[in-house]
């Protein structure tokens, strides 16, 4: 079922992920055209496949290991496209790594449609669903780019003007992407939990389940970071440190639970 479209975004993921790795070991940039145009080519046969599996199943094609990564990896890849448009930063290569390591992962799942309850089967649940892995794909770069900040505040403390200096954008942009990643992800998380919450009360009633707990508190820290950075009380540092922290979180949230409880989310 589109097979043929997944192989060859992979391969050319896998392209741009080796020349990703390349400038970065070799500290310079002059390779990221070539990262761009695979990329972008490789992103459009992957959005191909991912809309052939959605006609052909009539669902998001997020609810088994192999689409949630597969459509994980479309969603990193999507804003580190924009990113690289509308910043001008040479930092796609990053996100092309964290893309193509999870569109790696799931070329060892099951490629089959995974099976819905027919109450499953509804564009509000596919609402949810997309949403908040995109959510978490904007979360997961604010992740990146704090880690990077982190790293070029300590080249600039330390006084080492070369090395990935030489790759990473100033300060002030790194700090700003950062800020616009939350700032978009943020809503875009609660509306996703908003539209599931209502859902999955209308079909099982008050139920604690652990996904939906976590998932709360999750929330609550993003929101506590989304209310620093927006009345600007965190910038630059302590921003990137508490980002780190919230990611933390939405890792074990998304393998942890997954892994060591029994979830109505669990992917199949």
């Amino acid at each position: 079922m589109g097979t043929i479209f997944f192989e060859l975004a992979l391969t050319l993921y896998f392209a741009g992920f080796l020349l990703s790795i390349a400038g970065i070991v070799r500290k310079k940039d002059d390779l990221d055209k070539a990262v761009f145009f695979l990329t972008l080519i490789g992103f459009c046969l992957h959005t191909f496949y991912l809309f052939i599996r959605y006609i052909k199943s009539g669902q998001a094609p997020v609810f088994s290991m192999h689409e949630a990564n597969s459509y994980f990896a479309w969603c990193i890849l999507l804003i580190s496209l924009m990113l690289r448009v509308s910043y001008k930063t040479k930092v796609v290569n990053f996100g092309v790594i964290l893309g193509f390591s999870f569109m790696f992962v799931s070329a060892f799942f099951p490629r089959g449609i995974p099976y819905l309850k027919p109450e499953l089967k509804s564009l509000w649940i596919d609402i949810h669903a997309l949403m908040a892995v995109f959510g978490i794909a904007l979360f997961s770069l604010a992740f990146v780019f704090s880690v990077l900040y982190l790293v070029q505040e300590k080249a600039i403390k330390a006084k080492k003007f070369g090395g990935f200096g030489n790759i990473l954008p100033s300060l002030e942009i790194l700090d700003k992407i950062n800020f616009r990643l939350i700032f978009w992800g943020f809503p875009i998380y609660t509306t996703a939990l908003i539209v599931g919450l209502v859902k999955y009360l209308s079909l099982l009633g008050f139920l604690f389940d652990p996904k939906e707990i976590w998932s709360f508190l999750t929330w609550i820290v993003y929101l506590s970071i989304f209310y620093l950075r927006v009345k600007e009380d965190w910038r630059k540092k302590k921003a990137a440190y508490l980002t780190i922290f919230a990611f933390l979180l939405v890792i074990f949230g998304f393998f942890g639970i997954n892994l060591l409880t029994e979830s109505f989310h669990k992917p199949l």
